[in-house]
């Protein structure tokens, strides 16, 4: 028996003649792509790897004797592959999401009759609130404020259609990079690059807040790290999300994850050339850092050249990982499988913040204190039983209540009202 073809999608309610006047309103179960949950799930744990590798570990701000006097051949091997294949990969699943669930959100305003750019805007505003709480009260990493004042760009390209907005992605993401590959140009901006006067001593100073217990200290130097890091990046990063998102909005307003089913062998096609292309392009960075890591001298201008074609290598590889998940949905035992982790991307808002929550705990001298003594790829177990728990949870959550905790918060700041949390009885999960 041939297998069944599924597209991740729940059948369209027929409209209500009242729905031209109904209020904004969440989205429901029933309009949920489960799909997109599960690739929000796989691309939560590679942030949650990443994000631990580098920075809630502390191995970031390690002098870099220290850090290769802790690394052996197998950590070595470890931190390559994960340069390649995910660092960078997770945070750009989400965006390509990101863009994706505007176009939904727009699709969705539309069938009702009304315009949903007041109610994105709110949501940009209540994420803005939610990450700023972030930063202040657990981790200087937050991507959800920059997420919002960026999405406030992707307005600008609504009415935008087909490989046009393939082509204003590609240059937003690419751009920026090339142009700070010419000598000149990062001559003409490093004044509008803040930098402390001794890099190697505020590395220093917040580790020492990161492995110590006072709290005010270490809210100040994650807002002078955040200060200092975003500066570094802001010319290249802002239009790099924006030209992320874009991706994801054509997917959307293509309908290529909707109508999944009946596209598989473009999503085949993408499979193959995302994994043969991108693997290679994304590796080019990893090469770059192994070098400093046995201390060869990078130029600037050499690597933001060499980001090019990186940052090219990470897209194509995220539509290859994006492109597997979604022929291997249409597997029955494999679609069982994957949907266990359908509710951890459902409720992704709670799960990226409840991970820095975990990890401050498990690494930073409030909690239990490991930052810097642990090896890099035994940090892989950890991660994964931090994950497994976060599924657990989610499951258990899910069979009780409509939305994640901190889903629920977003949704109430968004429409101005409390949104019922509690499922009615005999629901079900979503």
């Amino acid at each position: 028996m041939r297998d069944t073809v599924h597209t991740g999608a729940a059948a369209e309610p027929p409209k209500s003649p009242l729905a031209v006047l109904a209020p904004a309103e969440p989205t429901t179960a029933g309009e949920r792509i489960a799909v997109l949950d599960v690739l929000r799930g796989f691309a939560l744990y590679g942030v949650l790897l990443a994000n631990t590798v580098h920075f809630f570990s502390g191995r970031a701000f390690m002098a870099r004797v220290d850090a290769m006097a802790q690394t052996d051949a197998a950590d070595q091997v470890f931190l390559f592959l994960a340069s390649t294949l995910v660092d960078g990969k997770a945070m750009t699943l989400l965006t390509f999401l990101f863009g994706l669930g505007f176009a939904l959100q727009l699709q969705r305003a539309e069938a009702a009759g009304r315009s949903g750019l007041v109610t994105y805007l709110r949501r940009l505003a209540a994420l803005t609130l939610i990450g700023a709480l972030h930063v202040l009260l657990l981790w200087w990493g937050d991507i959800l404020w920059g997420y919002a004042i960026a999405g406030v760009g992707l307005i600008l390209f609504r009415r935008v259609r087909g490989w046009k907005l393939l082509a204003w992605a590609v240059g937003l993401a690419l751009l920026p990079q090339l142009a700070l590959s010419l000598p000149a140009v990062t001559k003409a901006i490093a004044p509008l690059l803040p930098a402390p006067a001794d890099g190697a001593a505020f590395r220093a100073k917040l580790l020492a807040a990161i492995t110590g217990h006072d709290r005010r200290a270490l809210a100040q130097m994650h807002l002078q790290q955040l200060y200092y890091h975003l500066g570094s990046i802001w010319l290249w990063y802002f239009p790099g999300l924006v030209g992320r998102f874009l991706v994801g909005y054509w997917a959307g307003t293509t309908r290529l994850l909707q109508d999944a089913g009946r596209r598989l062998p473009l999503f085949r096609q993408l499979a193959l050339w995302g994994l043969v292309l991108g693997i290679p392009g994304s590796s080019i960075l990893a090469v770059l850092r192994l070098l400093r890591r046995l201390n060869f001298k990078i130029q600037i201008g050499l690597f933001h050249a060499l980001s090019v074609p990186a940052e090219l290598g990470t897209m194509l590889l995220c539509c290859g990982y994006a492109a597997v998940v979604v022929l291997l949905m249409q597997r029955p035992t494999f679609r069982r499988s994957l949907l266990l982790i359908a509710p951890v991307g459902q409720m992704a808002l709670t799960t990226y913040l409840a991970q820095s929550l975990i990890c401050t705990f498990l690494f930073y001298g409030w909690g239990l204190g490991l930052a810097t003594r642990v090896q890099p790829a035994r940090l892989v177990p950890v991660t994964l039983a931090i994950f497994l728990a976060q599924i657990l949870f989610a499951h258990a959550w899910l069979s009780r209540f409509r939305f994640g905790p901190m889903e629920w918060l977003w949704r109430s700041l968004t429409y101005g009202r409390l949104q019922p949390l509690v499922r009615r009885v005999g629901a079900g999960a979503a």
